[in-house]
């Protein structure tokens, strides 16, 4: 398989049947871990990006996963999968909701409410080498947020999951992709990689506070997935990524407060 010094950082939300675009189905999925497998494609952790992409980047395709929320789910459909195949991955948690349901105040409406992991399930993960990262303490866009309320929002919740598995935690991600100057100098003084909502793969270059990933709602198909790293997919993803580009410009300029909040795909 081709390779220019590239990471895909692959980015899920729920494993459910749904058919949500924040969800993926157990099969889907399976099958999208299988395809990974048969590839020979090297899964890495998160914490592995910033030396992987040192210099002239990886010498080989690298792939990390990662999921946004911590949903229960995880629990059950991905984590035996994971296990089956060798593959560790990052969740990304937020703090104040584990064990209750992805009901914070900023959810959008349309978003189905689902079942978040317990403390009990987060520990066994991190147990058999999963690791979890930080999505705040109650999921707010941070840009729109004082600034103590940010700080807070990080350093709490990287605090809950270091106490709570006896770890360090380096990794965030932004919810809703969202950061700016200020978010950045916050995250900085608490965590080594950031991951944002930016379609896109990682790269020598590439900001390891604000690093691009790539959404499963835009992989669904199992072809895209085995032609990853090919250029064609490469070409794809860009089309994507400016035809959600726009549409986040149409969405900031009909609502110039809200538009971030409800970009599905964050």
């Amino acid at each position: 398989m081709p390779h220019n010094g590239r990471i895909a950082i692959l980015t899920y939300h729920s494993i459910d049947d749904s058919g949500s675009a924040l969800s993926t189905s157990p099969r889907l999925f399976a099958e999208q871990m299988q395809i990974l497998y048969e590839l020979g494609l090297r899964v890495i952790g998160l914490d592995e990006v910033s030396q992987a992409l040192a210099a002239s980047g990886p010498a080989e395709s690298l792939v990390v996963i990662t999921f946004d929320d911590g949903f229960q789910s995880i629990s059950e459909h991905a984590h035996p999968v994971l296990q089956r195949y060798g593959f560790t991955a990052t969740v990304f948690l937020v703090t104040d909701y584990c064990g209750k349901t992805n009901s914070w105040p900023s959810q959008p409406w349309h978003i189905e409410r689902r079942p978040l992991l317990q403390w009990s399930e987060i520990k066994q993960m991190s147990a058999a080498g999963i690791s979890f990262g930080s999505h705040t303490r109650t999921h707010p866009d941070l840009r729109m947020v004082s600034r103590r309320d940010a700080e807070e929002e990080l350093l709490v919740s990287k605090r809950t999951i270091e106490d709570a598995l006896g770890q360090p935690v380096y990794t965030l991600a932004y919810p809703y992709g969202g950061y700016d100057d200020v978010i950045r100098r916050l995250a900085a003084e608490q965590f080594t990689i950031a991951c944002s909502t930016a379609l896109g793969f990682a790269r020598p270059g590439s900001d390891p506070l604000g690093l691009e990933r790539l959404d499963m709602y835009y992989l669904r198909r199992p072809a895209l997935l085995r032609h990853l790293f090919f250029p064609q997919v490469n070409a794809y993803i860009g089309l994507r990524r400016y035809l959600r580009n726009t549409r986040h410009r149409v969405q900031r300029w009909l609502n110039p407060v809200s538009h971030d909040r409800y970009a599905f795909l964050s």
